[in-house]
């Protein structure tokens, strides 16, 4: 019961998404593509249950799938990237996934909640970063940043704006170009 209800709020959220265009070098049909085939990995992820697939963001484009986030151990991480290439229309994946360090205080959890919310926001205010591209996952002040942009400029920008906030220990880079 449970998994449906999670594949119902995928797939909701799949619609919503393509509902907008995240790039005008997208057609409309691309985007739905895109957001069809991060949510079928998504998906084939709760259903394997590999770790704790809440925890991994799944991106898309052109057939490329990219797995990033915080999981348990590295066999998670093997998985994880063995279940999606098998899902039929993934021609290859791009995987940041990382294995998280140590236990979270609920006090560290809710601090890397704001300064995902101060990370996103940042995002959004500036023209150059294409923030409905660009995932955020922060671990105990570690931001990374994940998803697909269209130059290097792009992706330069979104992480030198990240750096220099306050609360940031360190900036992963696992932002793509996309092809």
């Amino acid at each position: 019961m449970m998994k449906r209800f999670v594949l119902l709020m995928i797939m909701s959220a799949a619609a919503l998404l393509a509902g907008t265009l995240a790039s005008a070098q997208q057609t409309a049909g691309e985007h739905v593509d895109n957001a069809i085939l991060s949510s079928r990995v998504k998906l084939a992820l709760l259903e394997h249950s590999v770790g704790d697939a809440a925890d991994i963001d799944v991106t898309s484009y052109k057939g490329i799938v990219q797995l990033s986030g915080f999981v348990d151990d590295q066999e998670a991480i093997t998985a994880a990237v063995r279940i999606a290439e098998a899902v039929d229309g993934v021609g290859s994946v791009s995987n940041h996934l990382k294995v998280k360090s140590g236990k979270r205080t609920p006090g560290r959890a809710l601090d890397d909640g704001i300064l995902t919310a101060r990370v996103k926001l940042a995002l959004a205010e500036n023209r150059d970063t294409p923030v409905t591209r660009i995932n955020v996952e922060v671990r105990a002040g570690v931001v990374e940043l994940s998803g697909f942009v269209d130059s290097h400029d792009q992706r330069n920008k979104a992480v030198e704006l990240v750096a220099g906030l306050g609360g940031v220990e360190d900036v992963i880079n696992s932002i793509d170009i996309a092809p």
